[in-house]
């Protein structure tokens, strides 16, 4: 099992920092947004890119799902057959969005980006197009496990995207425009390096009509799924939209956005995940390291949150030069933080329940989860934005994913049993709740953070969570070698 957990710890660590490259961005350039653009300016940029990660789903419609599926167990020569007939279909279905999408860009710019934005749809339209292609790629190599040329091209395309923001934003003072246009760009340069080693994996007479049925048979219920997903994550900012303005969407983008440090490190985590349990497959011993695997995750990830709810307030005040990591109008939106976070926590769960639909081929049920937790989204959101907005919003996400965690968990009862660590989760559960209600009383001082940042630790030790082998394990890694 230790074995196992290593190769798994290895390239979740690799594809996870892959992963957090390519969307840390956002954060980096949080400074310059936050400092640059008005609340007005940034809700325009944020209901764009909320347009792209909805159409993003759409245009993969549950067929990346299915690329990996099939492409990690299959032969070389199957594999050519798969990743042709895959990546065909996604150029036909990309290139017919983006000529219709084209001729109507004004129209749709009123409904998506609440103005008459032509030239910014076409962007929009652009950057969504060939993300769709080079993300094939990116998906092959987490499917053969080379995990350094995926970091590769992350670490690229933020140095690309961070290069040219700072280039088209703030030397040329392009705006709007400019952010729009330093991502187009970084797009086209990925799609142009990552195509030769697509081609060198693909056969152009391998088109197989066949292949592409039992591909879609099986990614096809993703794609309501997927859509779902998105409903959860975007619909909040569209309902804000409704019931407030721009600005309070600004804001609510800008505290969503550190909640999202929780996001990364699950989406990291799942990169590396999903191939590991495919490889892995059924059986006595398989089930017991899944189950050992999500305690280690899921306490991992509560001691992210820990942090997260601690410092996040400290962060965005500090200092870089003459401007702060955050302007101050958008320091109020740290109170959303602790929900965001703590929604993503829920969708570890969510996640790391996900090999019995997988291994059972009972993808069905994943659009059935995702709808719960679309339409509990909706509803929620409907009735607390009224009430508190963007604090409402939050929690509205949050009880979301908890909805959907505990949806799958009650399938898996019957469908894949898993004898999970209950004592050790909610060992966790408690210090969680013990920092949030200590955030009240000694937050806001130097002294209290440090206590409350050590109290999850500590408490972990203290309560006998670590057994005999973990603990000697953990020496070993803490403590210098005994000459």
């Amino acid at each position: 099992m230790r074995s196992r957990l290593t190769a798994l710890s290895r390239q979740s660590l690799i594809y996870g920092l892959g992963h957090i490259l390519s969307r840390i961005i956002t954060f980096l350039l949080l400074p310059l947004y936050t400092n640059v653009f008005t609340p007005e300016e940034y809700g325009l940029i944020s209901l764009a890119y909320t347009f792209l990660g909805f159409m993003n789903v759409i245009l993969h419609y549950g067929l990346d799902a299915a690329l990996m599926k099939y492409y990690v167990p299959a032969e070389a020569e199957e594999r050519k057959t798969i990743l042709t007939t895959a990546w065909g279909s996604f150029l036909v279905s990309s290139g017919a969005f983006a000529v219709i999408s084209f001729l109507f860009r004004s129209p749709l710019s009123r409904v998506i980006l609440g103005g008459d934005f032509p030239r910014y749809m076409g962007y929009v339209i652009g950057i969504l197009v060939l993300d769709v292609l080079w993300s094939v790629p990116m998906l092959i190599f987490r499917s053969e496990q080379k995990p350094i040329r995926f970091f590769a091209f992350s670490l690229f395309n933020v140095l690309a995207s961070l290069g040219l923001n700072l280039l088209f934003v703030l030397r040329l003072g392009w705006g709007i425009e400019g952010v729009f246009a330093s991502n187009l760009v970084t797009s086209a340069t990925l799609f142009l390096l990552t195509f030769p080693a697509l081609l060198a994996r693909m056969r152009w007479s391998g088109f197989s009509s066949a292949t592409w049925k039992r591909l879609m048979r099986f990614g096809l219920p993703f794609l309501p799924s997927g859509i779902f997903a998105m409903i959860m994550e975007l619909a909040d900012r569209y309902l804000l939209l409704y019931f407030t303005d721009t600005d309070t969407v600004g804001l609510y983008s800008a505290g969503y956005k550190l909640g999202m440090f929780m996001l990364l490190a699950v989406m990291g985590f799942n990169m590396g995940w999903q191939p590991f349990f495919l490889k892995e497959g059924d059986g006595d011993s398989q089930r017991r390291l899944y189950t050992r695997i999500t305690t280690y995750v899921l306490t991992l990830l509560g001691f992210l949150w820990v942090l997260l709810v601690v410092w996040v307030p400290d962060l965005v005040q500090l200092r870089l030069g003459s401007v702060t990591l955050y302007g101050p109008e958008y320091w109020t939106s740290v109170s959303i933080v602790p929900w965001v976070a703590l929604g993503y926590w829920f969708h570890a769960a969510y996640l790391l329940q996900l090999p019995g639909v997988f291994l059972k081929e009972q993808s069905r049920y994943v659009p059935l989860f995702r709808g719960l937790g679309a339409g509990l989204n909706i509803l929620l959101n409907l009735v607390m934005i009224p009430l508190w907005q963007g604090l409402g919003a939050a929690v509205a996400t949050c009880l979301s994913f908890f909805g959907m965690a505990l949806a799958i968990y009650l399938v898996n009862r019957k469908l894949y049993p898993l004898a999970y660590e209950w004592t050790r989760l909610l060992r966790v559960g408690g210090l969680m709740v013990m920092t949030a209600g200590g955030i009240s009383v000694w937050g806001g001082t130097l002294p209290g953070e440090i206590t409350l940042t050590l109290l999850f630790p500590v408490g972990l030790v203290l309560s006998g969570f670590l057994r005999k082998g973990e603990w000697q394990t953990l020496k070993k890694l803490l403590l210098p070698a005994q000459r």
